[in-house]
């Protein structure tokens, strides 16, 4: 494991980019962006010590999916990479129920979100056969799922 320090704005890791590494925050704070630099940027998580971010990256070797920035100077991160894996869990059994209970979330997220995007497709595909104006929560979730599909990039 290395320790790197990050400046305010500073990138660790790209959007669509193939790293096999995780990062433990020891101090600052790291966003996690969308179209990052773009006009479409999102923030989709701030994270600060003791976090972890990346595991995706190291555990699927998959590319990342939103982009890494410190959000302060000094900001210091411990990389981990797959021959440091072991090791880490071994010094900080803790990390692994953090890791797992972070995916468990993101796996509840995602489910959650399958299903409101099939429920607003069928309701609006409902309310098309029917005649009927769309309601204002179909509307509204059109309109999210819309900015999700432009902003993701496949």
């Amino acid at each position: 494991m290395k320790s790197i320090t990050f400046n305010k704005d500073q990138v660790v890791f790209k959007e669509g980019s193939f790293d096999s590494c995780m990062y433990d925050i020891v101090s600052g704070r790291v966003g996690i962006f969308s179209a990052y630099g773009t006009v479409d940027q999102k923030k989709i998580a701030e994270l600060d010590s003791k976090q972890i971010f990346g595991e995706i990256g190291l555990i699927g070797c998959y590319p990342r999916t939103a982009t890494a920035v410190a959000l302060e100077n000094n900001t210091v991160l411990s990389e981990i990479s797959e021959a440091d894996l072991s090791e880490y869990f071994k010094d900080k059994p803790e990390k692994l129920l953090q890791i797992m209970k972070q995916l468990s979330r993101r796996l509840r997220e995602t489910t959650q979100n399958y299903i409101d995007a099939c429920r607003t497709v069928y309701e609006n595909d409902q309310a098309e056969r029917r005649g009927d104006p769309r309601s204002a929560w179909i509307a509204e979730h059109m309109d999210l799922y819309s900015d999700v599909y432009n902003t993701t990039q496949f």
